[in-house]
């Protein structure tokens, strides 16, 4: 996949945080896999097919994201790394999220959110691959304390974002207005959406009513998707 992608793509610090790189977890720090049960899970047969291919997703905005990783050397390289950074992580974390019944893409977005960095502190105390805040960590059963924050897990983390990006897609029926709600927060949505019920992303957006920088957090992580997921799809 790494190779792949430096061939095709054209990297990206982080889009809407300054993060300050911490050293990177070690392959031990992972926990083993999850015992049966663990909440938030389903079969991934239950979603759609197209649904759990994020690459489907088309719009202008994504093509010109695209382009631009694909051209931009600063973008390429960036992006490069950050999927290399990530590549002890990607398996396991894929794994976790499509045991969410969520799209195993999803596992990428910490290229975006983090730069695949475990330690990375971020704007408003967001901390570790997924930029959780301590108060949705908490929300999704994440102990943060002086003595243990799970942010730094990647594992617990993972299971975390996953649970609520879960929830926003449940709670907004999909994925580019539930992306939009994980950068943004839910309440910028919700208000948007009591204006515009009905409406998707690209609506908000052209109204100016989504943060440009959610707009394009989300156009510029769909392309990624479609850039470095190499499974097939029916879209």
């Amino acid at each position: 996949m790494i190779l792949a992608l430096a061939s095709a793509l054209a990297a990206c610090s982080p889009l809407h945080r300054t993060l300050v790189p911490q050293p990177a977890a070690t392959p031990e720090t992972i926990p083993a896999p999850a015992a049966e049960g663990d909440p938030g899970t389903d079969s991934t047969a239950e979603r759609s097919s197209a649904e759990l291919h994020l690459a489907c997703f088309q719009h202008p905005s994504i093509d010109a994201w695209e382009q631009r990783l694909r051209s931009e050397r600063s973008l390429h390289r960036a992006t490069v790394d950050s999927v290399a950074r990530g590549a002890r992580y990607l398996e396991r974390l894929r794994q976790i999220v499509a045991d969410a019944g969520l799209p195993p893409t999803l596992a990428l977005l910490p290229v975006i959110e983090s730069s695949f960095q475990p330690h990375a502190r971020g704007a408003a105390d967001c901390i570790g691959l997924w930029q959780l805040g301590a108060d949705t960590a908490r929300r999704f059963g994440l102990q943060v304390s002086d003595e243990r924050d799970d942010r730094l897990d990647p594992v617990r983390s993972t299971r975390a974002a996953a649970r609520y990006l879960r929830l926003l897609h449940d709670r907004y029926g999909d994925w580019p207005l539930a992306l939009a709600a994980y950068n943004a927060g839910e309440g910028r949505i919700d208000r948007a959406l009591l204006h515009h019920p009905g409406a998707t992303l690209w609506d908000l957006a052209d109204g100016h009513q989504v943060p440009r920088m959610s707009f394009d957090y989300v156009s510029r992580f769909l392309a990624v998707v479609r850039i470095v997921d190499d499974s097939p799809r029916d879209c």
